[in-house]
């Protein structure tokens, strides 16, 4: 192909890429919002405050969270696929959520409360982006 070729092509695919790239940015903050909704702390709050075990739970959450909205960007057949397994995407993500702070019954909210890393933050970042990687995986075909 010429560049001439690849040149006439870019004003399409460019155009599919912003609206790509929108749509995943959208669901990824869309879904860290709700997130942040049922959690019982604020987060950003405690981010810009420092606080280590919100940052660590709070970046495996995000980190987990895109990874399959990555995946749904690359292989959707078009917008509309993409939102709705961006929504399907966001809500496994959600639910591994609950299921952990279910488990850990307030762990990670101690450690918030007490601005000290252990165990819970770094269980549910991890839990998170392990969470992520499969769904990416399963998404990507």
């Amino acid at each position: 192909m010429s560049a001439a070729e690849i040149l006439s092509l870019f004003p399409s695919t460019f155009l599919s890429f912003l609206v790509a790239f929108s749509l995943g940015a959208v669901f990824w903050i869309a879904g860290l919002v709700v997130v942040s909704l049922i959690t019982p702390h604020a987060e950003l709050t405690l981010l810009r405050a420092g606080n280590l075990p919100c940052a660590l739970a709070f970046g495996g959450k995000a980190l987990g969270m895109v990874l399959p909205i990555a995946a749904v960007a690359r292989t959707a057949a078009g917008p509309l696929d993409q939102i709705i397994w961006c929504i399907v995407a966001v809500a496994v993500q959600l639910v591994v959520h609950l299921i952990l702070t279910t488990l850990l019954e307030g762990r990670l909210k101690e450690e918030i409360e007490a601005d000290k890393l252990g165990g819970g933050a770094v269980f549910i970042a991890f839990m998170q982006v392990g969470a992520g990687v499969l769904n990416n995986a399963v998404m990507s075909g």
